[in-house]
């Protein structure tokens, strides 16, 4: 079986490593991100992933991703110190936040939503309806009637007005 090589972290500079230290400690941050500059500190004192993971009770893989993300980003944290030295600690936190993901695509387009959003704000009573109020099932079904969305549920028209800090009936 052949053996796996990890990535070494070469010598850190004072500054980089008082900041590591100061996350690592830190009783007010995040746990990831208190964990993840320990990852960084201790694979810069020359521990393997499976040491580390043990220390910290993390999966080594784990453990091996975000020593490699600091290790891509260490170059770039090197610039950041040389030229701005006051923004490294926001460096330093971005490369050890969790990148966004990307989720489901959007069924619904901007204009839909508008249009959803505008026809909530007028009342059932413009439309024919003997209501004072929508519920969201006959907002469901005039969407439908309009050619707005065919496919849509209560759910997500109540989803929409949420986002929109409209009341939602």
């Amino acid at each position: 079986m052949r053996k796996k090589t990890i990535d070494t972290i070469p010598v850190l500079t004072d500054e980089i490593k008082n900041i590591l230290n100061t996350f690592s400690r830190s009783r007010t941050m995040p746990a990831s991100l208190t964990n993840r500059a320990s990852i960084a500190l201790m694979a810069s004192e020359g521990l393997t992933n499976q040491e580390i993971s043990a220390r910290l009770n993390m999966h080594y893989n784990s453990v091996g991703g975000w020593r490699s993300r600091f290790l891509e980003a260490l170059p770039h944290l090197r610039e950041v110190q040389e030229s701005a030295p006051d923004k490294l600690s926001d460096e330093v936190r971005k490369i050890f936040s969790d990148r966004p993901r990307p989720g489901c695509p959007c069924v619904f387009t901007q204009e839909q939503i508008m249009k959803i959003i505008d026809l909530a704000c007028k009342a059932p009573s413009d439309f024919g309806y003997e209501v004072s109020q929508w519920s969201l099932n006959l907002l469901v079904k005039e969407i439908r009637r309009q050619g707005i969305a065919q496919d849509i549920s209560a759910k997500s028209v109540s989803r929409f007005l949420k986002g929109s800090q409209i009341k939602t009936p």
